[in-house]
Order: structure tokens, then sequence, then C-alpha cells
């Protein structure tokens, strides 16, 4: 796909989770090693190991007749990610409950907290040059840890500036329904056709903003999605370069 140009953007809107956090290796390894499952992973593992998650995600929705309930489809998520650090067999079954408990447990805020300092950087330099604001699918924590992390705020101070932080949970509606978007555009006052939106999912993401009538782009630093004809990118840096 032919992306647009930077000219043709006059405001830019982006996911949290996969974009600028992924899931923590420690408390990962602690839960499942409370199951008794020994598991060991680096920063960089525990990368490549969500976006391989992710196209997992990728490839179960694209089924027909697919339970899209959040357990059913973060099952298939866990499969390919303990998958791809080696677990098999009991251990990666083990491993998949251990991780499914904690989210039945609300315990997603606990885990999603290893930053991409990358991605982050990127957004800064991006939102130096274009209007910016978050909507993420988030438990009615998004504000909060925009600004723990680093990432923005709303209002001035120390951090980049958003025009608005839309929370799932806040608003009541949830990617890939476009209407979430709405709230951003507004805050942002920039037309949908111009407004562009960056995330790391196809089903959420992707569809979502494109039902809104956004452009976007998905970031897929594995290279794993070559096979959909959407605009895709390896992280924030590459999409600050074009707007440089």
């Amino acid at each position: 796909m032919v992306p647009p140009d930077p000219c043709d953007i006059d405001a830019v809107v982006f996911d949290m989770g996969g974009v600028f956090i992924i899931p923590n290796p420690g408390p990962v390894c602690a839960a499942v090693a409370v199951a008794g499952v020994d598991l060991e992973m680096t920063v960089e593992q525990a990368h490549d190991a969500h976006y391989t998650g992710v196209r997992a995600i990728t490839e179960r929705l694209a089924e027909e007749d697919v339970d899209e309930s959040r357990f059913e489809v973060w099952r298939h998520y866990d499969t390919a990610y303990f998958g791809s650090l080696g677990l098999a067999g009991v251990d990666l079954e083990v491993a998949i409950d251990a991780r499914d408990e904690l989210r039945r447990r609300d315990k997603v805020t606990d885990l999603w907290t290893q930053v991409l300092s990358h991605n982050i950087a990127g957004f800064a330099d991006i939102s130096e040059v274009r209007p910016v604001a978050i909507v993420t699918n988030n438990i009615g924590t998004a504000v909060q840890q925009c600004q723990e992390y680093g990432i923005c705020q709303l209002g001035h101070g120390p951090l980049p500036t958003a025009a608005a932080i839309v929370d799932s949970t806040v608003v009541g509606i949830a990617k890939p329904d476009p209407r979430i978007f709405d709230p951003a555009l507004v805050a942002l006052g920039t037309e949908r056709t111009r407004t562009l939106y960056v995330g790391d999912t196809v089903h959420a993401d992707v569809r979502g903003a494109t039902a809104a009538g956004m452009p976007v782009v998905q970031l897929d630093p594995l290279d794993l999605h070559a096979d959909h004809d959407h605009w895709r990118l390896p992280d924030v840096a590459a999409l600050a370069d074009l707007f440089r």
C-alpha cells in the first residue's frame, strides 16, 4: 500500500499497548513460576514474543465463527507468545493458564509495564510537528499510565501535550468500534481523513480506524503481516522520519 503523504496528515493518534508498552518479562516469568514452570526471558525476547502473539490474534480473528471474547482471543496470543520462548506440551498449557488467570483477576496493568522507549522518543518528535492524541482499549488507567511512563499528558507540562487520552473503559466503547475515535477527533479539531492512527493489531487498530474513516499504520517490527496490504512500519521512529 502507498502510504499517505505526510502533508496530507494534520494530526496523529496513537494506541498504547504494543506501541508504547508491552508485557513486562519479570511479572510474566514470576506468574508462570508460581504455576511451576521455569521460564526466563530478556526484554528483547519479550518484545518479539509480544508481536508474535499479535500475529496469532490476527490469524485467529480471520477465521469464521470465531469467539471474539476477551479471554478466548488472548489464549491464542499466549500460545504463540510462550511457544516462541520454547515452551511446549504441559509446560505451555500451564503457562497459558497462569497468565489467563491473571487476566481474569484484572491484573493486566501489573503486566503491561515494559516501556518501549524508542517509540516514546519517536512520539515526542512527532508531537513537535503535529497535534497528537491517544485512543486505547484500557481499564480506566490510560491517563495515569501516559504520565507514569513519560508518554504524554493532558494540558501543559514537562511531557508532550495530548489533545485527548481516550480510554475505552471510561468512554464505554472499545476498538474496533469506530465511535471510540470520535472524542479524539473532536479534541484535535481535524478531519478524520487527515488524522492518522497508529496501532499494532489488525483487528482492533487497522479495522477500527479504517471503519472510522481514518488512515492507519500498523507497527509490525518483525514484519509478520507482510501478507496484508495495509501500511506497516517497524516503529514510531520510522514514522517520525517521514514527518521530518
